[in-house]
């Protein structure tokens, strides 16, 4: 797999383009500019004679793809989808404007910052540049030369530096930053260019001390502006956003490395979004991601190849993480009592129930997060006229969470249109089983279809656990997951995994109620390679977090599927035209 955050490759002209674009659109910051006099007198001073500015290292890296890359990847992507023609429109445009650039190497972006300012710096893969140029004259005029062979352009109103060092054209629009630039640009952008699209990584400690304060400054007046607007009977929607945003304070100032990168993997036929955080060692945002780590869990038995679609996540979680949490939970439960304060739909006795219930709930989750963990596990499985559907949890005390629902039933006894609850209906391996049901509305006909006129909901409780299986074909993968649950597995160095396949899913929905386009979809998913997977992983890596987001050909091609689909619906419905 590709590594981390590797910036991508673009056509010659877009990146010239866009390298022009970010050094001009970067002179309207509020900078000291030089003039266009002294921009172009060789050693023109800034300040003072003596003045030598501090220059930092970039603050952010911006690279995009090679245009052979992008060519390949493209192609890949329009044809997935069932549009090649746009994949050929762009072949077409980036063999017209490339000629001169190295179409096997990325473009690249650094920003340092210059005495505190912001200074682009463009990468430009060509041994050329002066051809480059001339065929922009009509766009820019013709360049100057200066005495060490830097070229000046104009920009409108602005002044751009270029100089050619090897098999690259840098550019800037502070002259003295080219000086800067290490003799091999490659260095710094290749790996991230030929294993991305585009790539994006921050770094978050080159910014100085008081310009991260001047943000958070900023902020947080914006927040007062408008928390004072919203009177007193927000108090506790102002005491949520505040503990929102001390977060926002806080990953400003202890944040050390932010990485994204999106790569089309043409070869390995899918689409990767990788991303990465860290937060500087020893703060209190360190502290949060270094004591997460996967746990045995209880529930790995969700992680399995027919799976329509699964959700598992087991990872300890840190003292800061449950400090956080409670006063999460305390704030919202300020908030849910001043919104059932408010309804008019509600008499005093049914606030203070519905108050009740939901303490309790949030005391339940808060108490299971001081155990200091999180283990989860949810599966679907479908086929043909079948659908099953489980998930199980660990809490913190499971009699408490059958107590809770035991609550909810008294309170909706005698109503008309209550779910029916049976509870203590048989025990399992210890735990303790209950049902609950309710009826489909006749109106609602696809559900009817799906569950029948009645939905039937199995709730298991046991000591440390909670359960629930939907419908009665669920209850044996549910004691499945009981049963797997007394043996935990050992951890995965996944904190958590969600994993979709479309085929098992779409193929369930045809089977309940034929639809063209669904149609379309497993035709178009029935010649892929996968069976149209979504997968989201969740990694621990060293002070953070890494994660990654995969979508796989086969989910592009029933998209395309469903895009031919729609098209042809629209050429019938206007004669043969778009």
């Amino acid at each position: 797999m590709r590594r981390l955050f590797a910036p991508c490759r673009f056509s010659r002209s877009v990146a010239l383009a866009t390298a022009l674009l970010a050094t001009s659109a970067a002179t309207l910051l509020p900078v000291n500019s030089l003039s266009a006099q002294e921009a172009l007198t060789p050693g023109a001073p800034s300040d003072s004679p003596n003045a030598v500015a501090t220059t930092t290292e970039p603050v952010v890296v911006v690279t995009i793809g090679s245009v052979n890359q992008l060519t390949q990847d493209l192609n890949y992507l329009s044809g997935a989808l069932g549009q090649p023609q746009f994949g050929g429109m762009f072949a077409m445009m980036a063999g017209t404007f490339t000629q001169g650039v190295d179409t096997s190497q990325p473009v690249g972006i650094l920003v340092p910052l210059v005495d505190g300012t912001p200074e682009p710096i463009a990468l430009v893969p060509t041994s050329d540049v002066k051809t480059v140029l001339k065929r922009l004259e009509a766009q820019t005029g013709p360049a100057d030369e200066l005495d060490d062979g830097t070229l000046v352009v104009a920009i409108g109103a602005n002044t751009v530096f270029i100089r050619q060092m090897g098999n690259w054209a840098v550019l800037a629009r502070n002259r003295s930053v080219l000086d800067r630039v290490p003799a091999d640009p490659s260095s710094v952008i290749s790996q991230m260019g030929s294993d991305y699209d585009i790539a994006i990584r921050l770094d978050m400690q080159q910014i100085p001390a008081a310009v991260r304060d001047a943000l958070i400054g900023q902020l947080r007046q914006g927040f007062d502006q408008a928390m004072s607007r919203q009177g007193d009977e927000a108090a506790s929607a102002r005491e949520y956003a505040e503990q929102s945003m001390e977060q926002l304070e806080q990953v400003i100032s202890q944040t050390d490395d932010l990485m994204v990168g999106v790569d089309i993997d043409a070869t390995g036929r899918r689409i990767v979004v990788d991303a990465s955080f860290t937060a500087i060692p020893g703060t209190k945002l360190a502290r949060v991601y270094s004591e997460q780590k996967p746990v045995p869990s209880a529930y790995s038995m969700v992680v399995r190849d027919d799976a329509a679609g699964y959700f598992h996540a087991a990872a300890s979680i840190s003292p800061e993480t449950i400090e956080t949490a409670r006063g999460s939970i305390e704030n919202a439960m300020k908030m849910v009592g001043t919104m059932l304060g408010q309804s008019n739909r509600l008499s005093e006795s049914e606030i203070n129930e519905a108050t009740d219930v939901v303490k309790r709930l949030a005391d339940l989750a808060l108490s299971s997060y001081e155990e200091g963990k999180v283990d989860a596990g949810a599966l679907l499985l479908t086929d043909a006229g079948s659908m099953k559907f489980v998930m199980g949890c660990f809490v913190a005390d499971g009699g408490e969470a059958a107590s809770i629902v035991k609550d909810i039933a008294n309170k909706l006894q005698g109503r008309g249109d209550a779910p029916r609850f049976e509870f203590d209906r048989d025990t399992y391996k210890g735990v303790t089983m209950h049902l609950v049901e309710a009826e489909v509305p006749a109106k609602e006909d696809e559900v009817r279809k799906i569950f029948g006129d009645t939905v039937r909901v199995h709730i298991g409780t046991g000591e440390k656990a909670v359960y629930v299986a939907l419908g009665d074909q669920s209850i044996d993968l549910m004691k499945e997951m009981i049963d797997g649950a007394g043996s935990p597995v050992a951890p995965s160095d996944d904190l958590a995994r969600f994993e979709l396949n479309l085929m098992p899913i779409l193929q369930f929905a045809q089977s309940v109620e034929p639809n063209d386009a669904i149609a379309s979809m497993i035709d178009a998913l029935s010649r892929a390679d996968d069976a149209g997977t979504l997968r989201v992983v969740s990694k621990a890596i060293d002070n953070g977090q890494r994660s990654s987001i995969v979508l796989g050909d086969g989910l592009l091609r029933a998209i395309g599927g469903a895009i031919r689909e729609a098209q042809m619906k629209k050429m019938q419905q206007n004669n043969g035209q778009f």
